[in-house]
């Protein structure tokens, strides 16, 4: 090795050409290998977006072929019981309760004419007395006068045979008065009877209690008592409605519904009732309308639900005519079906009515050769399939 004359020391050339080859090289086969990394794949169809290969045979599907028929639906929907009036248990005379009855409790129930609570009678048993009195003496003075009466026209006709009695002397105006006051203690003596009577509280119909709050000792009449604070509240059957909402399109379908047959279902039972009023009114925050029901005549009011409950409600509207009550298995997504049609399949949106527990009740339409029931994997417009048709189960 030389020294220059700068006294520096001399590389060769040759060297550091092939270092710089050989990093190129590097650098290239890496680009290269990302570039195949990530150049996009041909696409091949698999699973269900494969389409069927030329001469294959086509998919059996199950198909009904449906027949045009009448159907009504029934409109099922929940409704509250509630009491459209009460009745307030009150003495309409004053006095202690001496004895209430063992039915009149909260959710009791007694049946028409039965005793709830009576009220001492003692007091008015008297007063009762008395007016019996009264109208006897007053039936005495009649009879006086009317004797009178007749002994002063008995005697005129012994003194004056040709004499005319006069009124005055047959004791007329006399009897009339009398007659009167008769009248007025027998009209006392019915009052008596008659509060006598109300001693006893009952009511003319079948009732069920709300509230019971009467005790035995207390005070009870419309004198010196709280007209707010009755004995007891109770209720009869007919004051019992069922108010069921409902959406405005549910509502015309039911048209008219004043007078429909409807059938409740609770907890405890199930009831037949009837559609007796329609409000005037759709609520503004549900935006629904609401019908009133009213339980059979009929109906054991103890068997009844009670205000309060939550019950459903199954109303049967008009009939359909021209429709198709398909099973559940034939609806597809977006309640479209595949209709198959010169052995392809085809979608369709049918115009629907609603469900049935007998299936889905919609208009009827060119059905083709069936209508498919259940899925295919890869289902899709112009799909060559065989039809085999099934009976129509839901």
């Amino acid at each position: 090795m030389q020294e220059g004359g700068n006294g520096s020391v001399a590389v060769p050339r040759q060297h550091t050409w092939r270092g710089y080859a050989q990093l190129a090289l590097v650098v290239l086969a890496l680009a290269l290998a990302l570039y195949f990394a990530r150049a996009p794949r041909a696409w091949q169809p698999s699973g269900d977006e494969a389409a069927p290969e030329a001469g294959s045979t086509p998919p059996v599907v199950d198909v009904v072929v449906p027949a045009a028929t009448t159907q009504a639906l029934t409109v099922r929907l929940t409704g509250t019981v509630s009491v459209q009036e009460t009745t307030s248990v009150e003495s309409e005379v004053a006095g202690r309760v001496a004895w209430v009855s063992p039915a009149f409790t909260n959710g009791g129930s007694l049946a028409a004419g039965e005793p709830i609570v009576r009220i001492d009678p003692v007091a008015l048993e008297l007063a009762v007395a008395g007016a019996q009195a009264a109208v006897d003496a007053a039936a005495a003075r009649v009879a006086i006068e009317v004797a009178q009466g007749l002994e002063n026209v008995r005697i005129l006709a012994l003194e004056d045979p040709e004499a005319a009695p006069s009124a005055w002397l047959r004791r007329l105006p006399h009897q009339t008065l009398a007659r009167a006051e008769l009248r007025q203690a027998q009209a006392a003596l019915g009052l008596a009877e008659l509060r006598l009577a109300r001693t006893e509280i009952v009511l003319p119909y079948d009732v069920r209690v709300l509230v019971a709050d009467a005790a035995v000792g207390e005070w009870a009449g419309l004198e010196d008592t709280d007209p707010d604070a009755p004995l007891g509240v109770v209720y009869r059957a007919g004051a019992l409605q069922v108010r069921v909402p409902l959406e405005p399109g549910e509502l015309a379908y039911l048209e008219p519904v004043l007078g429909r047959a409807v059938q409740v279902t609770g907890r405890l039972g199930s009831w037949s009732g009837e559609v007796t009023g329609v409000s005037s009114v759709v609520n503004p925050a549900s935006r629904l309308a609401s019908v009133f029901v009213e339980f059979a005549s009929d109906e054991p009011l103890d068997a009844l639900p009670v205000p309060g409950t939550f019950v459903e409600v199954l109303i049967e509207g008009p009939a359909f005519a021209d429709v198709y009550v398909l099973p559940h298995a034939a609806v597809q997504a977006q309640d479209s079906v595949w209709v198959v049609r010169d052995g392809a399949l085809h979608p369709l949106a049918p115009e629907v009515h609603g469900w049935t527990d007998s299936g889905w009740v919609v208009q009827a339409f060119d059905a083709g050769e069936g209508i498919m029931v259940g899925t295919l994997p890869g289902a899709r417009e112009g799909l060559a399939v065989a039809a085999q048709a099934v009976p129509a189960a839901n």
